[in-house]
Order: C-alpha cells, then sequence, then structure tokens
C-alpha cells in the first residue's frame, strides 16, 4: 500500500496558539490539496515549550482539538502532532492524531521525560507505546527524547509497525544527533521513519529542522530546510517493509533468549 505523507515543519510562536493555528490550518490545506492521508505538526506546536504554564493551555488545546477534528474530516486528511493535555494539575505531552472519518482521536503520550529540561517537574510520563492500527498500517508514535531510546522502536518493530510517526522540537546545537538517530531507528528496526521537527527561535530555544522521512533501508526519501518553515511531502510504499525484512533478518535473528525485553506481548 503507498501512502502519502506530510511533514509540517513550523516556526512555533512560544505563547501564541491562535497565530500557530492559523499557520498550521494553511499547511493543512496545502497538505491536502497534494492528497495527502495524513500531516504530521511538531512537539508542542500549539504552543511551545512553556511547560510553566501548562493550566494556561490545557482548554485553549481542547478547543485547538475539536477544530482540528472538523478540520480533518472537511480535508479528509489525518492531522497530529503534540500539544499539553491534562486535567486538575495532572499534565502530560501528547500527541493526537486526529481521524477524518471518526470523532475518536488517537493519542499517545511521550514516555521519556527530558532531564536536562526538567520535563517531570511539570508533566506526568505516559504509560505505554502505542501501536495505532490505521487505515495503511499498523503504526507506532513517538515523541522528540524518544528517539533516544531504541526498545521502543524495537518494540513498535516487534509488533508489526511498518511505520513510526515522531513529532520533535529538536536543538539546533544537538542536530547531528537527530540526523543519526532518526536513520539509525529506520535502519536498525526496517521501518519507514517520518520525523518531524520545528524550527527556527521560539523563546529562548532554536531549533533545528531538517524534518525527515526514511525508507527501512535508511534511504531520505524527503528532508527539510535546516531554518526555515516547509512542508515536506513524499509517498512512502509500505509493502516495501516486508521485502526489506525477509531479504535481512534482523528481527528474526533477535537473541530474544538474552534480551527478552525487545518483544513485544
Amino acid at each position: 500500500m503507498n501512502l502519502k505523507i506530510s511533514l509540517a515543519q513550523l516556526h512555533v510562536i512560544l505563547g501564541r496558539p491562535e497565530n500557530n493555528l492559523n499557520r498550521a490550518i494553511e499547511m493543512i490545506h496545502d497538505a491536502s490539496k497534494q492528497g495527502s492521508q495524513v500531516i504530521l505538526f511538531p512537539e508542542l506546536w500549539t504552543t511551545g515549550y512553556d511547560l510553566e504554564n501548562c493550566p494556561h493551555y490545557v482548554e485553549m488545546n481542547r478547543q485547538i482539538h475539536s477544530s482540528l477534528a472538523d478540520l480533518a474530516k472537511e480535508a479528509n486528511i489525518w492531522i497530529g502532532g503534540s500539544q499539553i493535555t491534562g486535567w486538575e494539575g495532572y499534565f502530560r505531552n501528547t500527541l493526537i492524531l486526529h481521524n477524518p472519518t471518526e470523532d475518536e482521536p488517537v493519542e499517545y503520550s511521550k514516555l521519556h521525560l527530558f532531564g536536562l529540561m526538567h520535563e517531570e517537574m511539570f508533566l506526568s510520563p505516559g504509560e505505554k507505546p502505542v501501536a495505532a492500527n490505521l487505515p495503511w498500517s499498523k503504526t507506532g508514535l513517538a515523541i522528540c527524547y524518544d528517539l533516544r531510546f531504541a526498545s521502543l522502536f524495537a518494540a513498535y518493530a516487534q509488533d508489526g509497525c511498518p511505520l513510526t510517526l515522531l513529532s520533535a522540537e529538536w536543538p539546533v546545537q544537538r542536530i547531528q544527533h537527530w540526523d543519526i538517530l532518526t536513520q539509525a531507528r529506520a535502519i536498525e528496526f526496517q521501518m519507514f521513519f517520518a520525523a518531524v521537527n520545528a524550527v527556527g527561535k521560539t523563546g529562548d530555544a532554536t531549533y533545528g529542522g531538517r524534518s525527515i522521512i526514511l525508507s527501512p533501508w535508511g534511504d531520505i526519501l524527503a528532508q527539510g530546510s535546516s531554518t526555515e518553515e516547509d512542508l515536506i511531502t513524499t509517498t512512502i510504499e509500505l509493502d516495501l517493509v516486508n521485502e526489506v525484512r525477509s531479504h535481512m533478518s534482523v528481527l528474526q535473528d533477535r537473541r530474544r533468549d538474552i534480551f527478552p525485553e525487545a518483544d513485544i506481548k
């Protein structure tokens, strides 16, 4: 099966959900006109990394959820990206994937909180990986810092996912790590890997862009600018994953007797 994906490499304006939403709507319509079946936005794309004000944003994001749910149906496209969610002082960084045919979105909350930025002071971690059963295939979901933890993607590969979608705000000073790790995850777990990053300066941080879509061989199929907003779109052939995994049986050859934690039950 073929899947057309758009990555919306957005310059997120800190604390301005309305501005970010307006720009996102333009990109959604552009992706829909190109025939994309799914569009993915960066981590915390509605607000930026303003965790101290989580309570202020939760209700705003609920209203945005409602708008995106309607827009997904109108534009006939899956719309994803991570946002602050929560209730009664309990907050999470959640990737929400809005469905163009149903009311219930798919949700994944970030499992690995970034100690360097003290995320644990403001957010609660997610409870489990999410391999979502989507119309094109089972699809793994991840957020930013998760990229550094190979066991998450091993679980998705063992669960049969030919594709992982990742939303990030990855800073420019570590963009080399981004380039290497996204390619490594595609190669070692023999899957398509679509990872969207923010770009430009948001608050005190500057993000490095270079949003990327990789084949299960690790080939770069499409990549965004390092400095500019971009809508990166390409079509992937999901059946290629079975060919790659049959040709080189990495997942079957894993020593599960020694590394049982790599299995998904």
